[in-house]
């Protein structure tokens, strides 16, 4: 692209991460824009884990692994979204760089399963996000046993975490990378979409917009070729030309800074963002006014599904002679609204294309999935309900038995929803704390 993101650092700030000090870094709630300051990071001597970065929930940590994973300085680099398996690979040496929730850190520090005093430096990506999700206690925990560490802050909003700066990173110079606008600098279209929904997502909204020439911004490595695969429209393209003429639509396939906002707003007629749920409230700063770009689901395809019956029935309708059956009808006018005498009437011929008795009928197979939290961390069964239905976004047939236990959850789903269960819930915060999942094989 020609839009570079490349924040300044200036002679207090390079010296303050290659002395150990502190350092807050503002920028926006994503991935990529994180990625200039950890490569600035110096690679340090030791064993073990020399960098801890604490995230808002899990999902952030593997969009920021795969990004980071290049870096020298870092590598190797673990999610904990296990943790026995990060015990395994910790206790092996294979771990330099770790990326967990607050609360996970608690649980491995509570079974000695990491030890921090080795630790070089600590990293909190947008403590604001993680005090709404009640982490809080937590976090403070991990950074008292982080004593004599390097802390840096990286926050979307310094004046929502005055407190926690002052606590944690006091009179820290400040790398302003990327600055919130005083007001909204133009409009904007956005979609809610997951990680594992991405690719679909682009090309939902490419059929769905149907631009005559597009360009998609994606901040990773060779966005060409992470692209090509899927064969998208050959009037798609990803660099810009500032001597081009604009295009009907830019695509953010992350959320951008407002620089970079801005310059879609300049190359192209129409601009549609992909942003997550915690993301929301900086885009609506950044953007206004901002419309949902509705992607289509499940609901409108039943309601495409009504749609062709009912022209189904008004073509017979106008097509056919329904004298004799109006005769047969019409008592039934008498003592019935006739709109409830047609809804009868279809509602009676449902049978003649159900199965006959004799013919086996289909019972549904249900699949039990272990989640990590249970009474003890407040958690309820309208909360892990909730989840699947809005998180998820399975249908309320697809959800079966709830037992919330003590210390964990086992949830029934139909056999044909439980991947898309299982991988939609890994990493959903319930309750402050940060979902795992796995299949209950009992």
């Amino acid at each position: 692209m020609s839009w570079e993101y490349a924040p300044e650092f200036d002679a207090a700030h390079r010296a303050a991460l290659q002395s150990g000090k502190s350092l807050v870094y503002v920028s926006p709630p994503v991935g990529w824009a994180i990625l200039p300051l950890l490569r600035r990071l110096c690679r340090t001597d030791g064993c073990g884990i020399q960098t801890l970065v604490l995230v808002p929930d899990l999902s952030e940590a593997a969009d920021l692994s795969d990004q980071i994973r290049s870096l020298e300085t870092l590598r190797p680099v673990h999610v904990a979204s296990g943790l026995a398996r990060t015990g395994r690979l910790v206790k092996a040496g294979r771990v330099r760089t770790l990326l967990a929730t607050p609360a996970d850190v608690v649980q491995l520090l509570a079974r000695s399963i990491v030890r921090l005093e080795a630790l070089s430096r600590v990293v909190v990506l947008w403590p604001e996000a993680q005090l709404l999700l009640g982490a809080a206690e937590s976090i403070d925990t991990v950074l008292a046993e982080c004593t004599g560490v390097q802390r840096l802050v990286a926050t979307a909003d310094v004046s929502a975490v005055d407190d926690f700066v002052e606590r944690h990173a006091r009179r820290a110079p400040r790398v302003t990378a990327a600055s919130i606008p005083e007001a909204p600098i133009g409009p904007a279209l956005y979609a809610l979409v997951s990680r594992q929904r991405l690719q679909w997502a682009v090309r939902a909204t490419l059929d769905s917009l149907d631009p005559t020439s597009a360009l998609i911004w994606d901040p990773g490595p060779a966005p060409e070729a992470r692209w090509s695969e899927h064969a998208l429209d050959p009037n798609v393209r990803f660099g810009a030309d500032p001597s081009s003429e604009p295009v009907d639509l830019a695509l953010a396939v992350e959320l951008p800074s407002a620089e970079v906002l801005g310059a879609l707003l300049g190359a192209a007629r129409k601009v549609a963002v992909f942003a997550r749920p915690a993301q929301l409230s900086y885009l609506r700063r950044l953007a206004r006014p901002l419309e949902v770009l509705r992607l289509p689901h499940e609901a409108d395809r039943a309601r495409d599904r009504l749609t062709r019956f009912r022209e189904a029935v008004r073509g017979q309708l106008e097509e056919s002679d329904y004298s004799h059956d109006l005769l047969a009808l019409t008592p039934l006018f008498d003592e019935y609204d006739p709109a409830l005498v047609a809804a009868a009437l279809l509602r009676a011929r449902e049978p003649e294309s159900a199965p006959q008795p004799s013919a086996p009928v289909a019972v549904p197979t249900w699949v039990h999935l272990h989640l990590n939290v249970g009474r003890q961390d407040r958690v309820r069964t309208g909360d892990v309900v909730g989840a699947l239905l809005n998180a998820v976004g399975l249908s309320r047939d697809h959800i079966g038995r709830v037992e919330v236990r003590e210390s964990f959850t086992v949830v029934e789903v139909r056999e044909e929803a439980a991947h898309r269960a299982l991988q939609g819930l890994q990493g959903v915060p319930l309750r402050g704390r940060t979902v795992a999942v796995r299949f209950d094989q009992r």
